[in-house]
């Protein structure tokens, strides 16, 4: 057989092969998409539960969070309970961009949270981020930018997960953590920390998420076993689980000798005139212990906790549970206000010494980054 016929032959081989994976990948694309997580389908389906219709478009499935905000999204100002600024490209609750080279001076101050720091009923402005934000500015010697990283249903695991590979690219001085619903919520069998190792475990390396003949070839050969269906439902955090994960983001932050902040949010139920004084509920519990255990300015001490309970039930002896509240947890623009100012008061012996870092150049960025990303 001839040279010329055996290199026809192989380039017809390769090209017929090539066709035909590039087929293949155009049927899985159209016939087999992507499917979102089982969290991110449990989530829309109770949004439309609780009939918040707007609230579905506000998300998107992720492949990391569950779930994330729609970037660059804005609501009708007369729809509620979410309405207004939704979120900036970076699916952050900001009206404008976060550059991640932090400029020359600037203290940066890092919120994760669930609906109650995305500032649920309320506009963009009156969320207590913001407004602990301007209160800031009052007493610092620099500029302060608060970033409103809350996403509604987010549990402490999201928020986690969130940190580790995004959150710590726009270089905050400050974390500070507000969580403990959600963690509670019964969607299934199955908790957020299984869900996740699921979810990961269906989806092929790096570049290769992106080929839908590689996805669905991986997640046939890599798909978990079922729950059992006679499994009892359990929280998407229970007690042990919360503290640990509040010890990992201690831990990562640690590392990058960034202090923590944990808030205990004043929940309606923190407020009933039948609840004693010192009710609290296990999460709150397991956010005062870890709080008290890490300050985070030692001279002058500055807990590391700070207990919103105390404030929440002042708000409603003077203007009533109503004035207050939304529902069980979600607070109203007065109380948005009293939150913050509490948060800008309790953080003014830190932020009066805060050393200002400046910016970081761009190489810095991607090794800081990287490192970062070694955890997870």
């Amino acid at each position: 057989m001839n040279k010329r016929l055996i290199v026809h032959r192989f380039l017809l081989l390769v090209g017929s092969s090539l066709f035909a994976l590039f087929l293949a990948e155009g049927v899985c694309r159209i016939f087999f998409p992507a499917q979102p997580s089982i969290r991110f389908q449990q989530d829309v389906d109770e949004l439309r539960g609780m009939k918040l219709d707007e609230a579905p478009g506000m998300i998107k499935n992720d492949h990391e969070l569950f779930w994330r905000l729609v970037p660059n999204k804005r609501l009708p100002d007369d729809s509620w309970p979410f309405f207004g600024v939704i979120s900036n490209e970076q699916s952050l609750r900001e009206d404008h961009e976060i550059p991640l080279a932090k400029p020359v001076g600037e203290t940066r101050i890092l919120f994760l949270g669930d609906s109650c720091t995305f500032g649920y009923g309320v506009p963009h402005h009156a969320a207590f981020v913001q407004v602990a934000e301007a209160a800031l500015q009052d007493i610092s010697p620099g500029p302060v930018e608060c970033i409103n990283a809350g996403v509604p249903g987010y549990t402490l695991f999201q928020g986690y997960r969130y940190l580790g590979t995004e959150g710590l690219r726009y270089q905050p001085d400050l974390v500070v953590l507000n969580f403990g619903w959600n963690d509670n919520g019964i969607w299934d069998p199955l908790g957020d920390i299984e869900h996740y190792a699921r979810m990961k475990k269906m989806q092929p390396p790096g570049p290769l998420r992106k080929s839908g003949l590689c996805r669905l070839m991986w997640s046939i050969v890599n798909r978990p076993a079922p729950p059992d269906p006679g499994q009892k439902k359990r929280p998407r955090l229970l007690p042990g689980e919360f503290r640990e994960t509040l010890g990992k983001i201690h831990s990562l932050l640690e590392e990058q000798r960034i202090p923590l902040l944990v808030l205990v949010w004043p929940m309606r139920l923190n407020t009933q005139p039948d609840i004693p004084p010192e009710g609290r509920t296990a999460l709150q519990i397991e956010m005062m212990s870890f709080g008290q255990a890490h300050p985070f300015l030692p001279s002058p001490p500055v807990s590391g906790m700070l207990d919103l309970v105390p404030l929440g039930q002042a708000l409603v002896r003077e203007h009533g549970p109503e004035a207050i509240y939304f529902d069980h947890g979600h607070v109203k623009p007065m109380a948005h206000q009293a939150i913050g100012e509490a948060i800008a008061e309790h953080l003014s012996p830190w932020i009066s010494e805060t050393p200002k870092k400046g910016t970081t150049n761009e190489h810095e960025l991607k090794r800081v980054h990287a490192c970062h990303c070694r955890h997870f």
